[in-house]
């Protein structure tokens, strides 16, 4: 019993586990929270492993089930009266082989600044935005999160402009920031 389910998880699911890493850290933007989502989709998928079989795309249906089970925590999260505590990048791993730590610097504020603006989304354009990053078409992100395809154009669009917006927003405020700072 137990070699034939080792064997299902190697044949079903094991070929995407970096792939659903990927998407889970693009989704909590945390190793260890992606860790944490993969673990919980893969268990889940065990627990299915017929629907997984029968499935015409078990990639798809595995983002399918992380997608459910992201917008599962984070709702709990949501209700949850405990805060977490917020993420504060490591300086430390940004070691790098370019000559000019300027254009390094700018690149990892470039990040940052993305990183922000892309973790003030709601979960649903969060989803959608990392889908296409990871170069999932319309058909195949319509099948994974069960949102109608003409819908998801418009939600695709609306969430890139919600980006983009977000990104000014953020470097309007730090430009003000700086201006009030030099003043003093």
């Amino acid at each position: 019993m137990q070699n034939s389910r080792q064997k299902q998880f190697d044949e079903l699911i094991a070929p995407h586990l970096e792939t659903l890493f990927r998407m889970a850290y693009r989704l909590v933007r945390n190793a260890a929270d992606a860790q944490d989502l993969v673990q919980d989709t893969c268990v889940a998928a065990c627990g299915s492993f017929e629907a997984l079989a029968a499935a015409d795309s078990p990639l798809k249906w595995l983002l399918r089930v992380q997608h459910n089970r992201f917008i599962d925590v984070h709702r709990r999260r949501g209700r949850s009266p405990v805060v977490a505590a917020e993420d504060t990048g490591d300086l430390a791993g940004l070691a790098s082989d370019l000559p000019d730590p300027e254009q390094v610097m700018q690149q990892f504020q470039s990040e940052a600044l993305l990183e922000q603006a892309f973790l003030q989304l709601e979960e649903m354009p969060r989803t959608l935005l990392s889908l296409r990053a990871e170069g999932y078409e319309l058909p195949e992100i319509e099948a994974i999160t069960g949102v109608d395809r003409n819908v998801l154009s418009a939600r695709l669009r609306r969430a890139r402009l919600r980006l983009a917006q977000l990104i000014a927003d953020i470097n309007r405020e730090a430009g003000n920031i700086r201006h009030i700072g030099s003043r003093s």
